[in-house]
């Protein structure tokens, strides 16, 4: 899957309006998505996670994304990384 062409689509659908569809559809999908143990992950995952935050935060979601967390929780500061923890941060406020 390239990321790169469905992330702007799903950016523009979220931001028009669709932000409950558009996170309903990544709820969804980031399970596949995120790297596992020992994976490198996809290319333009940081771009898709960053479209899931503003998808999360205009629709107020809340969610536990399975690998997330984990994902989330790795060592360093790689924009996955970052985007992994803001969009955890995102849709575990309280």
């Amino acid at each position: 899957m390239k990321l790169n062409r469905v992330t702007p689509a799903l950016e523009e659908l979220a931001l028009s309006g669709a932000h409950h569809e558009t996170w309903a559809i990544l709820v969804d999908a980031l399970p596949a998505l995120l790297p596992g143990t020992g994976e490198r992950p996809l290319t333009g995952l940081a771009d898709l996670l960053a479209v899931a935050v503003k998808a999360a935060a205009l629709a107020g979601a809340r969610a536990d994304v399975p690998g997330l967390a984990e994902t989330a929780a790795r060592k360093g500061g790689s924009r996955v990384i970052e985007e992994a923890r803001h969009l955890l941060r995102t849709i575990s406020a309280g």
